[in-house]
């Protein structure tokens, strides 16, 4: 009976599992997360996207040379390799599409069209699946890997950003960029059948495979996994923001989620209060949020780094390495019961991404604005090569203002290294944050997209000129300054308009301010290949430029704002300014909530229907049907060139 029960014990955890894939054939169990850097199973082939190159470039780790650089899409953002190490799939921002790439003969084989703005891209354990997260429309796609098609979407919380799935490939998790939430994803999967007392005899190794403990509600006496994908969500710190990716450890028992806490609460900020560098840890078995247990890197890597955004478990579980994208480092963790810092590591300019090799020797760090791959002994914790994977066409002049824009690494640009321009305006964009400044009020980040063309900047049109943004290196990053001197501009209250320039007097301001002005905005989506208007957003339209409804008074096409300041009401307690305030574009309201300076509109609908002294956004003679037609037109926005 002691051998039955034994075969028995040994049969179920292969009963539990999918079907053997060619990486569980080679005893690679590790989990996978989208990321900008990967390897192939064997360690043998690097893979690295240049964002700014377009482009893919593979790398023989034996000798540290690159063996190609491939053409991909339009701003690639991550990538990841089956098992088999046949292909490589490359998720590219800002072509909406996934490159499909052959490693065996180097070459792209197929371009696939996907939703709008994918970022994470992570493939199945059995490499017959391919998901996507899509950032744009707030979904993901999950593809056939033999005939790239879509065959399932699902609807997820704003800009779903990194995704981790784990080895036995029933669980995908799914960060979100400016939200404290992560959504799990139990994906279909095979039929359970597991005895009452199996389960109780069952060790923790083998339960580990799934993420569940014994007593977890999956593990019931027979569990048929759904048809359909569900999802839960589990939830970070109230405050957290700019969650790229999520790790899962080798063993599948913890997730590492690097992420920044965004204090916008706090009335009275410091370079060390407005925002801090954290790693949120997950407990898988019971999918709870370790409260109390993060990891505080603002504390174990003094004097601090900034934007933590991607991570790699040591293959025995030891050591979390770190790569913070705004300091341009590493921070190595120890991960005993007294969490400490192992090492600090300088690396290049603005790195995103990080892979070990199998044998977690060595660690590979992809430097997107230097164009190299930092070579690191995990051993020795030191920099043991750099390796050159693409030359980044940028103009000079302007790749120097983009590397200042995402650095807090410079002193002139923030104190500490705690704070870059790129931490609330994340590429160019906005942090969904309102933070209360103590020279001007409480002001709802905006996003920079095209801000060249709608001039005076900033919510009371304090600035006329990009090179203003030295009032912020200084006043809201705590920095030293790009300037040898004072800032032109008076500073309380802030006023930089009809002031001496600024522009002119230093390099670095002018490389800034000039990568600040090449900030374009993106069309809306669904409207990337020039798209027309849908039948209501047409109606929409006719309601917009109706001189009756008042719209085009402020916000005339094609820049829908009339570049002047108005009272309309809304200036609230606290508020040093105004109560003028500059009239904001109404291109790309469909990614730019909440609205207001104070973001006190959550919505278009409580941004359209807040009554304002002189009935600026008076929609009140509108039907419900004329309303929904006129947000779905303001959405819309910009639709054309």
């Amino acid at each position: 009976m002691r051998s039955k029960a034994l075969l028995i014990l040994l049969v179920v955890p292969l009963l539990l599992k999918p079907p053997a894939s060619p990486q569980a054939a080679t005893g690679s169990f590790a989990p996978r997360h989208s990321t900008s850097i990967a390897l192939t199973g064997d360690g043998a082939t690097l893979l690295v996207v240049n964002p700014d190159s377009n482009t893919l470039t593979m790398v023989d780790t034996a000798s540290r040379s690159a063996l190609a650089e491939l053409d991909v899409g339009v701003d690639p953002r991550t990538v990841t390799v089956d098992g088999a190490a046949r292909r490589a799939y490359v998720a590219n921002r800002g072509s909406d599409s996934v490159s499909v790439v052959d490693l065996a003969s180097s070459q792209i084989v197929a371009e696939v069209p996907v939703g709008c703005r994918p970022y994470g891209v992570v493939v199945s354990p059995d490499d017959r699946w391919l998901y996507v997260a899509e950032q744009g429309i707030d979904r993901l796609a999950i593809l056939d890997t033999a005939t790239l098609e879509i065959v399932r979407t699902l609807p997820m919380a704003d800009r779903p950003s990194g995704l981790a799935i784990a080895h036995h490939g029933h669980t995908l998790y799914v960060s979100h960029l400016l939200d404290n939430t992560i959504t799990v994803v139990r994906l279909s999967g095979p039929e359970i059948y597991l005895p009452l007392i199996l389960r109780r005899a069952m060790s923790d190794a083998s339960r580990a495979w799934d993420g569940m403990t014994a007593d977890s509600p999956i593990f019931s006496d027979q569990v048929t996994f759904p048809a359909q994908p569900v999802t839960s969500t589990l939830v970070l710190f109230s405050d957290s923001n700019l969650v790229q990716s999520i790790v899962l450890a080798p063993d599948g028992r913890h997730a590492y989620v690097p992420h920044t806490r965004s204090n916008s609460l706090n009335p009275n900020l410091t370079f060390e209060t407005t925002v801090s560098p954290l790693i949120s840890l997950i407990d898988v078995p019971t999918q709870q949020h370790l409260w109390g247990q993060q990891l505080d890197l603002g504390s174990l890597d003094p004097p601090g780094v900034g934007l933590p955004f991607d991570a790699a478990v040591t293959p025995d579980g030891s050591e979390l390495w770190v790569v913070n994208a705004a300091s341009n480092d590493l921070s190595v963790v120890d991960l005993s019961v007294s969490p400490s810092l192992v090492a600090h590591i300088e690396v290049g300019d603005n790195p995103r991404g990080i892979v070990l090799a199998p044998d977690g020797a060595t660690a590979y760090v992809n430097n997107t604005l230097a164009g190299t791959v930092s070579v690191v002994d995990t051993v020795a914790y030191s920099v043991t090569g750099v390796i050159t994977v693409t030359d980044i066409p940028l103009p000079p002049i302007l790749l120097r203002g983009k590397r200042l824009f995402h650095s807090s690494d410079d002193p002139r640009m923030a104190r500490r290294q705690w704070i870059s321009c790129n931490t609330c305006h994340y590429e160019g964009e906005h942090d969904g944050r309102t933070w209360t400044f103590a020279f001007a009020g409480p002001r709802n980040t905006t996003s920079l997209l095209g801000m060249i063309q709608t001039y005076p900047l900033r919510w009371s049109g304090e600035w006329d000129e990009s090179a203003d943004s030295e009032f912020a290196n200084v006043k809201e990053n705590f920095g030293d300054g790009l300037i040898d001197g004072e800032m032109y501009c008076d500073l309380s209250p802030p006023d930089c308009v009809n002031q001496l320039p600024n522009q002119g007097r230093s390099y670095d301001l002018d490389s800034l301010a000039l990568f600040l002005d090449s900030l374009e905005a993106p069309l809306s989506p669904g409207r990337a290949q020039g798209e027309p208007l849908t039948e209501a957003e047409q109606r929409g339209q006719a309601l917009f430029i109706d001189p009756a409804l008042g719209c085009v008074a402020c916000h005339p096409p094609p820049l829908y704002t009339d570049l002047e300041r108005h009272d309309v009401g809304t200036a609230t307690t606290g508020e040093k300014i105004g109560p003028d305030y500059d009239t904001p574009t109404l291109l790309g309201l469909y990614d730019s909530a909440p609205y207001y300076h104070d973001g006190s509109a959550p919505d278009l609908v409580a941004a359209l229907t807040r009554l304002t002294p002189g009935g600026e956004h008076d929609v009140s003679a509108l039907t419900e049907a004329e309303f929904q037609d006129l947000i779905a037109f303001l959405l819309a926005l910009p639709f054309e060139r």
